[in-house]
């Protein structure tokens, strides 16, 4: 591997626990990926061939996608899972599913009409105002990773600005008995709400996980009054300790998902079906023939479901997630960062600190409170913005993680030769620090000189300004 002053390389690990919001697993790419290279190189030496081998390639991925993930399939690609979450696109899609499988002819593109239309809404359990007005209902202090329909709930006005699609039915979840969640799916169901998304990890705040009964009753109570069960897994897929974090062992009582949403750290984003989900079950699409005939007759809809480029890049994930085992690493990883979270908050504050009021989130996908996160000096992911007293870190999986000492030279006072070979390298290219230190936003202030001791940088916020005038190098 090249020194770290090289211009062209990366350090094997540094301080950059944001790495575009989670979106890179690891820079290191194993050898064990021989379906996504040789579908590169074919790309190179010949794009007009290899787009041609387009339909292959997509069904290799839809293989690997169902032997990764359980069984779920991925049935609708989109640019962002913003797209993805809209709930009229998502009523769209289940009526083609259930018009499909009641087609006489399942091998060829059924021809809906409204009369079809009417027949796989009855199917569905849906009227009139589900049709035309669709919503979901999401469980409160929520706003999903994809700041689709759900970010209409958020307190923070950036995620309202994108919100997409009507305004989701906020759900009281926390401290609710089961009759008093049942009330409020029978008012939600009512107002046009065909389903709840759920996050496993709150992408918000502290990062709450769900609790087990919570997700088993959610779950049981959808599949009781015909609604889709879908869970955002958007940032928590892999980084959980699981696959999907909705499959740990601690959510097995929970009924299986209808619907689950995936999103750019496994390059395309989009939505993955689950047949066996107590909603689809009704549309008896029940064997694995069936199954890639519906994924593929909703398919046939798009020109193209993803471009080739980016379908080759999403197949490398899967292949590198398997070859280096990137579940469980995610955990080791996980749990070793968490441990030193805890000491420093111990340090910081003293031994009687609560760990929920530090450190939130599952395994690798980690919320830290930013006055514990600043003493680290990382660049961390924004969970909101300066308001919002948390930060996310979204370390990456590359192997030289799972060394206790290798991270020290990032965490500790012993990242001071890491850092500044860093900040040579960043000077050489006229870059600074992509993330603020503090808060996590994007490191954008032209008014104040960045740390090349530490490596450090800051957004315009005033506070986060005055983090960075005060802080004590290390």
């Amino acid at each position: 591997m090249s020194s770290p002053n090289s211009p062209h390389q990366r350090p094997p690990v540094d301080h950059d626990f944001n790495n575009n919001w989670g979106s890179i697993f690891a820079y290191s790419i194993p050898k064990e990926t021989p379906l996504s290279t040789w579908y590169w190189n074919e790309m190179l030496r010949d794009a007009v061939n290899a787009q041609l081998l387009f339909s292959r390639l997509l069904s290799l991925y839809m293989d690997k996608f169902e032997s990764f993930f359980r069984s779920l399939l991925p049935i609708s690609i989109h640019g962002h899972v913003t797209d993805a979450l809209n709930p009229q696109l998502v009523v769209s899609l289940i009526l083609r599913l259930a018009i499909f499988s009641g087609s006489d002819s399942p091998d060829s593109i059924p021809i809906s009409t409204p009369e079809d239309r009417r027949t796989a809404a009855n199917l569905c359990g849906w009227e009139d105002i589900h049709l035309d007005s669709p919503c979901w209902a999401v469980p409160a202090n929520g706003y999903a990773a994809a700041y689709g329909p759900v970010a209409n709930l958020s307190g923070q006005p950036a995620f309202q600005d994108i919100a997409c699609g009507p305004k989701a039915i906020e759900l009281q979840i926390v401290g609710a008995s089961v009759d008093d969640i049942s009330r409020q799916l029978d008012m939600a169901k009512s107002r046009g709400c065909i389903g709840v998304i759920v996050e496993i990890v709150a992408n918000q705040y502290g990062g709450r996980v769900i609790e087990p009964r919570e997700l088993e009753n959610i779950s049981r109570l959808c599949a009781e009054k015909g609604l889709i069960f879908a869970i955002d897994e958007t940032v928590t897929a892999v980084r959980c300790g699981a696959p999907f974090a909705y499959q740990r062992s601690e959510y097995k009582s929970a009924l299986p998902p209808d619907l689950v949403f995936f999103g750019k750290a496994l390059v395309l984003s989009g939505v993955a079906v689950n047949f066996d989900g107590s909603f689809l079950k009704r549309l008896a699409i029940s064997s694995a023939h069936h199954k890639r005939q519906a994924v593929n007759n909703w398919a046939s809809i798009f020109t193209q479901l993803a471009p080739l480029p980016l379908l080759i890049l999403a197949l490398g994930v899967l292949e590198q997630a398997v070859a280096s085992n990137w579940v469980e690493r995610a955990t080791v990883v996980g749990r070793l960062l968490r441990d030193e979270v805890i000491k420093r908050a111990r340090k910081e504050l003293g031994d009687s600190v609560e760990v929920k009021d530090v450190l939130g989130g599952l395994e690798s996908f980690i919320f830290v409170r930013i006055d514990i996160h600043g003493c680290f000096l990382m660049m961390g992911a924004s969970s909101a913005g300066p308001w919002v007293p948390w930060v996310r870190w979204l370390p990456r999986l590359d192997e030289e993680m799972l060394n206790p000492k290798l991270v020290q030279t990032i965490l500790g006072a012993e990242s001071r030769p890491i850092r500044e070979n860093i900040s040579v390298n960043l000077t050489r290219q006229g870059l600074k620090p992509p993330w603020c230190f503090w808060c996590g936003n994007k490191a954008n202030n032209q008014k104040v000189e960045w740390c090349r001791r530490c490596c450090i940088h800051v957004c315009d916020t005033d506070a986060c300004t005055g983090k960075l005038a005060s802080h004590q190098c290390f």
